[in-house]
């Protein structure tokens, strides 16, 4: 409380209580700032009021329904994206985008092979903007971005199977089992006349 910051002989008085309770929400709002001031300092953990001052910085547009974790991966894509002129640099920033990722360059046919994991369509979306400002135009960009997906753990509805399997041998006359050739002469087809 504010007012636990005053002396206690000012305590008492009824116009610093009342002064203290006025100031205690702006208090309380300033202190919770201050304290969540350290997570601005990364782009891994920025709060929506770091968020939107890099959001501005870079340019980037809110998109309707973004979620926090969403505009964080958008800025840090483009926030890595710096152009680079070789295979050594886009590795690396392919490295800082995601821990799995194969990049094969096939020279002969000017194409790129990307292969990517990468944590939603979101960061698809915005790898593939930078890639596409990355490389030079002669170059097509072939990507295969692999999503990770959280599935919501399906209840368990306990259930029995019971299957039975019925087996018949057929053994026709003349000792020929299933699947055998029989040695002997087949007799020979008659037309539908004869029968």
């Amino acid at each position: 409380m504010l007012i636990d910051k005053y002396p206690p002989f000012l305590q008492e008085l009824v116009e610093l209580q009342a002064l203290a309770a006025a100031q205690q929400p702006e208090y309380d709002r300033s202190l919770e700032e201050l304290c969540g001031l350290h997570e601005d300092f990364s782009l891994f953990t920025l709060t929506e009021r770091g968020t939107a001052r890099w959001e501005e910085i870079l340019g980037i547009a809110r998109q309707r329904g973004d979620t926090l974790p969403i505009r964080r991966a958008r800025i840090q894509t483009v926030y890595l994206s710096r152009l680079p002129y070789t295979g050594r640099a886009l590795e690396d920033y392919l490295r800082q985008v995601s821990e799995q990722y194969t990049l094969q360059l096939d020279t002969a046919n000017y194409q790129l092979y990307v292969d990517v994991l990468l944590d939603g369509y979101d960061r698809r979306a915005a790898l593939l903007a930078v890639l596409a400002e990355m490389l030079p135009a002669n170059i097509a960009l072939q990507l295969l971005s692999m999503i990770r997906e959280t599935v919501a753990a399906s209840p368990v509805i306990p259930a029995a199977v019971v299957t039975t399997e019925v087996r018949h041998i057929h053994q026709p006359q003349g000792g020929v089992k299933n699947g055998q050739m029989a040695t002997a002469e087949r007799p020979a087809a008659r037309h539908r006349s004869q029968l």
